[in-house]
């Protein structure tokens, strides 16, 4: 397979014959995050990260992590993000390329730990799993800025990293299907739809549905031919659209959508080398918009036009109570007002759901990142997230390719409408915040 001028197309058949064999034993999800890990780690030792392993490897537990927590398997809850921290790291380490560090997203990583002498919950075990859950997506966000910062990737190297991310994402497609069935089998409601998203959160699925279509788009963007058969990346493409939309969870969907529009818009005006290029980045468009219409109208046709009333937020029980932020208002306000109660320091990693509930609110995990860490880390939260959204405006400015301002638009916008619905709770939205820092280099080197 190594020499084959199919080998993407390959690779995306094991990732399908994968998903089929972990559907009937999650034991197997469980050993192969493990093989992950030491194949991983062999590799970038081995490599000394020169063919960029460590971020090609990332890029495969990203890619394959709510497919191995849809399974019950997987080597822990968190393997995503923690394994993302090892790989980058490790890459870091051993290559003989040194870079300079960005100090600023160090500074991130500091700015995170005075919340945590404040976390008291009943029990060691218990405070442990809640900072752990609720830091290693910034602090993986912080490290994945660091390793990209300014890294050169040339186009070769990018596109196994795409097609790292892109593979596993078909076979949750293909696990998915197995389990749930076909949408025409499916009962819908205005509510997101556990039952079409595998039976698992479908707020994740959708985030990394949402996740394939924006790789795909910014392929098309790049002008890089992912797979050699043609239209192979489209067929994929209107598969994640539809499988996307069947979750009703909106937010996966919005953010690649959200992410191309600005693109688009953005650069139209201000870049040269865009402009020029637009033939190219329309035709791109027509395409997408074309999937995008055909998508949901199937999907709104099986559903009985349910998915028009979920997107136009009306509740089929209730036509008079709005669902288009889902209750997400409500958890905002309450955690700026943890905050106001809590400015310096907040209440710690984990603490503001039940801090809500002590104010008189409902007790949930956090959707909202911005106000996550508002509330759970106060000053030191709203200084964090002044390095989130502040570093890659002011890096943008500061580019010269075209190239590189496509990159960083994109994922930025995805990362930053993903970390307003869907918080951290996968570990897509960190690796690909760093993703946005590539120096894109169009000849080998």
């Amino acid at each position: 397979m190594k020499n084959s001028r199919y080998k993407a197309e390959l690779m995306v058949l094991f990732y399908i014959l994968l998903a089929v064999s972990i559907l009937y034993s999650k034991n197997l999800s469980v050993l192969y995050s493990v093989l992950i890990v030491i194949y991983g780690m062999y590799r970038i030792m081995k490599s000394k990260n020169l063919d960029g392993a460590a971020h090609i490897m990332t890029g495969y537990v990203i890619g394959i992590e709510v497919l191995f927590r849809m399974a019950s398997g997987g080597f822990g809850y968190e393997y995503g993000k923690y394994t993302g921290i090892l790989f980058l790291i490790t890459g870091i380490l051993v290559s003989p390329r040194k870079k300079k560090i960005p100090l600023i997203y160090v500074a991130l990583i500091v700015l995170l730990i005075p919340s945590i002498f404040y976390v008291d919950f009943p029990t060691f075990d218990l405070s442990r799993q809640m900072v752990s859950f609720n830091l290693s997506g910034p602090v993986f966000l912080a490290i994945a800025a660091i390793y990209f910062y300014n890294r050169n990737i040339n186009i070769i190297q990018l596109r196994k990293l795409f097609l790292s991310i892109l593979g596993p994402i078909v076979g949750m497609t293909v696990y998915i299907y197995f389990r749930s069935g076909s949408l025409e089998q499916m009962v819908f409601t205005t509510e997101s739809n556990f039952q079409t998203s595998g039976g698992f959160g479908p707020n994740q699925v959708s985030t990394i549905f949402g996740l394939g279509i924006l790789i795909i788009a910014a392929s098309y963007f790049l002008n890089i031919r992912l797979f050699r058969i043609k239209y192979l990346n489209i067929a994929l493409l209107l598969l994640f659209l539809v499988r996307g939309l069947a979750t009703f969870s909106r937010g996966g969907m919005l953010a690649p959508l959200t992410a191309v529009i600005l693109c688009i818009i953005i650069l139209t005006i201000t870049d040269s080398g865009f402009q020029l290029r637009i033939n190219r980045i329309v035709y791109a468009f027509i395409i997408l918009c074309v999937a995008g219409f055909l998508g949901f109208k199937y999907v709104n046709d099986v559903s009985g036009g349910l998915l028009e009333m979920r997107y136009r937020g009306e509740s089929m029980y209730d036509k008079d109570r709005s669902n288009l932020l889902s209750g997400r208002d409500v958890l905002l306000v309450e955690d700026i007002e943890v905050f106001k109660d809590n400015v310096l320091t907040g209440v710690g990693p984990g603490m503001a759901s039940s801090a809500r509930a002590e104010k008189g609110g409902f007790e949930a995990a956090a959707h909202i990142e911005y106000s996550r860490l508002l509330a759970e880390h106060g000053l030191f939260g709203l200084m964090a997230i002044c390095i989130i959204v502040l570093v890659p405006v002011s890096t943008f400015f500061k580019l010269k390719m075209t190239d590189d301002k496509i990159l960083l638009i994109m994922c930025t916008a995805f990362v930053f409408v993903t970390l307003g619905h869907a918080a951290m709770r996968t570990a897509a939205p960190s690796f690909i915040y760093g993703i946005a820092f590539i120096h894109i280099i169009r000849n080998k080197i």
